[in-house]
């Protein structure tokens, strides 16, 4: 189950898109379920970053040393600098690529990693090009020859390390016989010319090495955090997944006897009850199903399903907030027919979650107010459900979608209804996610993807097909 991430809170500020009478409120957007950038696109971000910082050092230097030291060839260098230039917009493009590919190919994600000690590798010749030309050894920048054993150490493998280790090495052995810098021409006098190298050096360095460790144990704390919060929701895996197998039973028991009395019912004539067992029987196999999802099972029959998502979603709509008894103004968005295939449990699941969510969230607003909106945005679909409830608070949008995290506890809410959406929301695929708007009320965003690809792939069936085949 891809749920288990942290959920993560942003800031974005006044939506411009929107014209609000004052007072305006700041949007806050929690993520809920969707896509999160893996580590080893964390490690090729910064990398991409640190050399752009870099390479503007490398261009102040250059300037500063064509007035201090006049007789220092530039070519070479300046050739170095728009090679590097190029190299780093190579860099942002494979990664790109490589973050595109991984969404569709998981073979796409193993070569990705290389990406990282690609670009130390890199870094380090181009390193040791920028000082076979400016004095080797003896330039004071040489010493940023062994920051990229530091970061290798951080961000890579062992083996990594150990390459980037003694290419470095190399690069060291290579740079003994370059020629000395030319001070003889610098107008300071090289003795003067060396201390200022020297104070620049080290002081780049140092602030080089702080910010990465500040940033790198930042992300430390991040991944312990996550880890803690993993080991919490394991343990309300097992727990679900003892619950959901002694609950499977009865409802199976419930399913056969309700499908029977549907049989009972119509051959004595009654139709009410017959519509009621109906009704019991519809309610079982969703609960049976919900169970089955929550356990990461996938049974035979939950194939992709194809929908009139905007009718669908209407009829749903009504149906579940007329048996919540919401009595307040309900409006719909959908301007037209979308058809896609989706996993019908699931998405049914979620949109009961978030329709009870904004019928409790209006429960005690002045103006009682839902709007259901279905939009069709290129290749992805947009089911909106907003209220004109209080909205999110930094507090509540800090914890949302953690399990038994809830504000209605006194009305007897356990605080699983996000946490099952967003499950649900993994298992097709999709993005769920929740902000607040400037003049009120809390907005949640369903945001399917319209090919095959938002929901079970054949992949996914094989161990339900392996087990149907055994027994």
């Amino acid at each position: 189950m891809q749920s288990s991430s942290q959920p993560w809170s942003l800031d974005v500020g006044p939506d411009p898109a929107k014209s609000s009478p004052p007072p305006a409120r700041r949007r806050l957007a929690v993520l809920l379920s969707g896509p999160k950038p893996p580590s080893w696109e964390t490690a090729d971000r910064w990398l991409i970053q640190l050399r752009w910082v870099a390479i503007a050092g490398m261009i102040a230097t250059t300037v500063a040393s064509r007035k201090l030291v006049p007789e220092l060839r530039l070519g070479p260098l300046v050739l170095g600098i728009a090679a590097i230039t190029a190299a780093n917009l190579a860099w942002i493009f494979r990664l790109f690529r490589a973050r595109r590919l991984a969404g569709s190919e998981g073979a796409a994600r193993e070569p990705a990693r290389d990406l990282a000690r690609a670009q130390l590798v890199g870094d380090v010749i181009a390193n040791a090009w920028m000082l076979w030309f400016s004095g080797g050894l003896e330039n004071p920048f040489a010493v940023f020859l062994t920051f990229h054993i530091a970061l290798s150490g951080l961000l890579c493998p062992r083996r990594t390390t150990v390459l980037v280790g003694l290419l470095t090495l190399t690069a060291i052995g290579v740079l003994t016989h370059a020629a000395p810098l030319p001070l003889g021409s610098a107008s300071l006098g090289s003795d003067r010319i060396r201390q200022l190298g020297d104070l620049v050096s080290l002081t780049s360095l140092t602030l080089f090495l702080g910010f990465f460790v500040v940033v790198y144990a930042h992300r430390l704390e991040e991944l312990r955090q996550q880890s803690q919060r993993n080991e919490r929701l394991a343990m309300l895996g097992r727990m679900v997944g003892g619950m959901s197998h002694e609950l499977s039973t009865p409802l199976a028991t419930i399913l056969l006897a309700s499908k029977d009395l549907v049989d009972v019912a119509r051959e004595t004539g009654s139709e009410d009850a017959a519509r009621l067992a109906e009704t019991v029987a519809g309610e079982a196999r969703r609960a049976s199903d919900i169970i089955s999802l929550m356990r990461g099972q996938i049974r035979l029959d939950q194939r992709l399903e194809p929908l009139e998502l905007s009718r669908f979603v209407r009829d749903l709509a009504k149906v579940e907030l007329a048996r919540l008894g919401y009595g307040g103004e309900l409006a719909f968005d959908t301007p037209r027919p979308v058809h896609v295939s989706v996993l019908r449990p699931a998405l049914c699941q979620v949109l009961v979650n978030l329709l009870a969510n904004a019928a409790e969230a209006t429960a005690d607003a002045a103006e009682q107010r839902i709007e259901v909106s279905v939009v069709e945005r290129g290749d992805v679909c947009e089911i909106a459900v907003s209220d004109s409830g209080p909205g999110l608070t930094p507090e509540i949008a800090g914890r949302l979608g953690e399990p038994f995290q809830t504000t209605k506890m006194s009305q007897g809410g356990m605080g699983l209804g996000l946490y099952i959406s967003s499950m649900m929301a993994s298992r097709m695929n999709a993005v769920l996610r929740m902000e607040s708007v400037e003049t009120g009320g809390a907005k949640a965003t369903l945001c399917l993807r319209l090919d095959s690809a938002a929901g079970p792939t054949d992949a996914d069936l094989r161990p339900a097909l392996g087990r149907a085949g055994a027994a």
